[in-house]
C-alpha cells in the first residue's frame, strides 16, 4: 500500500523497537483523525481548478464537495453528477491526493461517490 513506512527491527537484540512504536502511535492517530468539511473543500477547489475531472461520453462531471463520513479508516464521500461514470483512476487521483495533503500516510482511504 502507499505511503507504509517500513521500520527495521532486530528480533535479537531488540533494536528499533522505540522506532517501531512511534510509528505506531503516529499511524494510529492519522487512522483516527477527522478533516473539517471546510478543509475539505478548499482542498477539492484547489484540486479542481488543477486537474478537473474528465469528459465521458462527451459531458463533463461536476464534483460538488466533498466530507468526511467516517474514521477509522477514514472514509470520504464526493457528491457529484454520475457517480456510475466517474473514472477509476480519478478517484485513485483525489485519494492519493487527499492522502498527500492531509498527511495521512499508511492508511487506507475510502472514497464513496454520490
Amino acid at each position: 500500500a502507499r505511503g507504509i513506512q517500513a521500520v527495521p527491527v532486530s528480533a535479537e537484540t531488540g533494536r528499533g523497537l522505540d522506532k517501531l512504536m512511534d510509528a505506531v502511535l503516529r499511524t494510529h492517530r492519522v487512522w483516527n483523525s477527522r478533516v473539517s468539511t471546510g478543509k475539505l473543500n478548499r482542498w477539492l477547489e484547489a484540486i479542481l481548478a488543477h486537474h478537473p475531472p474528465p469528459a465521458v461520453a462527451g459531458r463533463r462531471l461536476k464534483v460538488k464537495y466533498v466530507t468526511q463520513a467516517k474514521t477509522r479508516p477514514p472514509g470520504f464521500v464526493v457528491q457529484c453528477s454520475r457517480p456510475d461514470a466517474m473514472p477509476q483512476s480519478y478517484v485513485r487521483y483525489l485519494s492519493n491526493s487527499l492522502r498527500e495533503a492531509f498527511d495521512m500516510p499508511g492508511v487506507p482511504i475510502r472514497i464513496a461517490l454520490r
